[in-house]
């Protein structure tokens, strides 16, 4: 008895599977190098002027807040202490501007969109927007104060909701809820391909790089700090802690900013995986979606027909 073989059709869930992580980094290291100057260079020069004012403020803050340490005045250091939490504040808000911006220039990017920044600027300005991302952290801040995991959940989960705002145009809970559906689309159901884990895992590389960035343009000003320290106390003079921060502000502040305006490429590089994360997910979970409406409407797939002489 003769046996012929027919070919064995592709199972669905191979072609709508999820991009593996090694792809979806090399894509957006590619989209980076693509986009540097149109993005990272315009952002770089609006965010100078609040990474050098965050910079020179935290110089003073310190010397102050040593100043008051050393007086041993409780409420001249509440005080103090206070005033730099408050600065700290309002220039954070401006990197989170600067970066939501940098986000939506990213989406646009590749989406076939001029990511001019002025436009992105505005779109993130919008109140639907800010709103959106407050009451992602708040419930993030909950989460966190709950036992640390919520927190990481909720922060992994709702990691597509600026690219849903930019390419869908949903906000508020209905962003979120959005977000949570795509980063749960899993058609494989290998935990290795969760799209929650690449989340996780873009969360630790850009923490990763980030860090590494900052100590190398900042190891030269701290090596030199030390070494004035310790030539200081080879002399057999006193250290004193605000002499040895003002004596290297000169080197700190500089430092300080340049290595903010790096960690700004670190953010761009995540902002495009995060992106072509979004279109990924996009695509595969629309593609389940129409397949099994076209089952709906069709009925069930027919049997495989019978070859003749099988047994």
């Amino acid at each position: 008895m003769t046996a012929s073989l027919a070919p064995v059709p592709l199972a669905p869930a191979a072609r709508l599977d999820t991009i593996p992580f090694a792809v979806l980094i090399d894509e957006a290291w590619k989209s980076t190098r693509t986009w540097a100057r149109t993005i990272l260079l315009p952002a770089a020069l609006l965010l100078a002027p609040g990474a050098l004012a965050m910079q020179v403020l935290a110089g003073f803050w310190n010397l102050s807040l040593i100043a008051t340490m050393q007086s041993a005045r409780f409420e001249r250091a509440c005080g103090t202490f206070g005033i730099g939490i408050l600065g700290m504040l309002v220039a954070s808000l401006y990197f989170l501007a600067v970066y939501g911006c940098v986000m939506v220039a990213a989406i646009r990017a590749l989406g076939g969109e001029k990511p001019a920044l002025g436009p992105c600027l505005r779109f993130y300005a919008q109140p639907r927007v800010w709103g959106t991302e407050l009451l992602a952290w708040f419930l993030i801040t909950l989460g966190f104060l709950a036992c640390i995991v919520p927190g990481l959940v909720l922060v992994s989960a709702w990691k597509l909701r600026m690219p849903v705002m930019v390419r869908e145009g949903r906000f508020g809970w209905d962003a979120l809820k959005r977000s949570w559906e795509l980063v749960g689309h899993n058609p494989s159901g290998d935990w290795v391909r969760h799209p929650l884990l690449k989340v996780l895992l873009l969360f630790v590389l850009g923490a990763v790089l980030a860090y590494a960035i900052a100590l190398v343009v900042q190891m030269p000003a701290a090596i030199i700090s030390q070494m004035m320290v310790v030539r200081n106390m080879s002399r057999g003079a006193g250290v004193d802690p605000q002499e040895a921060v003002r004596a290297t502000l000169w080197l700190t502040i500089p430092a300080g900013t340049i290595a903010a305006l790096a960690q700004l490429g670190v953010q761009l590089y995540v902002d495009f995986a995060t992106a072509h994360l979004y279109l990924d997910q996009v695509r595969r979970k629309e593609g389940a979606d129409l397949g099994s409406a076209l089952d709906r409407l069709m009925g069930e797939a027919p049997p495989p027909p019978v070859v003749p002489g099988t047994a």
